[in-house]
């Protein structure tokens, strides 16, 4: 198996599959180092680049005869089945629901892969190859896997983002932001037993409009936090007013 690509993706995906499949680190650049006879190819790169890479691929295999091409499959959430259309074997997506920075230790076996093929055969290779390093693989088309990349910016990139505004906040005081690590932790962990819904608290939910008054006034030199703090504030109230 080969994995095309420089960043976090193709790095966790390589470390992943050490031990479990013979694997290659290959250079999107350059695609070096492709063996032959190969079962799959996974794209691991950024989404524009997605179908130039899988015509470089077909190039770089137009020699091999189509009953030995490997599958052909990228990782990425948000990109259609049929940015692969250039390469002329078995096409497929391949996609790991989780953020990836280049040092963090994860336990694989705990990561959801959502996987498509073009066809029922080339779905079950990948889905086979999925199970080697995780016990949480389902099945997902394109229309689907745009929802969930979706749902999955809202829960984990923004989500940072608002916590690196209140490290920004809290360092005017002097305070790091990890005084907020056991609100957070405490946070998400209500989830394995409650619904998001079920879990919300704070002034927004209660209507305290004294201290949305307030915070809104302490944000009043900073006018894209207030309209984030505002926009937030006032979608609770809409999503727990009374019918």
């Amino acid at each position: 198996m080969a994995i095309v690509g420089q960043g976090n993706v193709a790095t966790h995906l390589f470390r992943a599959f050490e031990g479990e499949a013979e694997t290659v680190h290959v250079n999107s650049h350059t695609l070096e180092g492709i063996p032959h006879p190969c079962d799959f190819i996974l794209i691991a790169v950024k989404d524009d680049a997605i179908p130039l890479l899988a015509e470089r691929i077909n190039d770089a295999l137009k020699t091999y005869p189509t009953t030995t091409l490997p599958v052909v499959a990228h990782t990425s959430g948000s990109t259609p089945l049929s940015a692969l259309t250039p390469y002329r074997g078995a096409k497929g997506v391949f996609y790991p629901l989780q953020t990836f920075s280049a040092n963090d230790i994860l336990d694989y076996r705990e990561i959801p892969f959502f996987i498509e093929g073009e066809d029922e055969t080339t779905g079950e290779r990948l889905s086979r190859l999925a199970s080697l390093i995780s016990r949480n693989v389902h099945m997902a088309d394109s229309s689907v896997r745009k929802e969930l990349h979706i749902a999955a910016v809202f829960a984990c990139n923004y989500t940072n983002h608002l916590i690196s505004i209140a490290d920004r906040l809290l360092q005017k005081s002097g305070l790091d932001y990890k005084v907020l690590m056991p609100l957070i932790r405490r946070s998400i962990g209500k989830l394995d037993h409650l619904s998001p819904h079920e879990a919300q608290t704070g002034p927004a939910i209660r209507d305290d409009r004294r201290t949305i008054g307030s915070h809104l006034a302490m944000l009043s030199d900073t006018p894209a936090l207030r309209h984030i703090y505002e926009t937030l504030a006032d979608s609770i109230k809409q999503e727990y007013s009374p019918e």
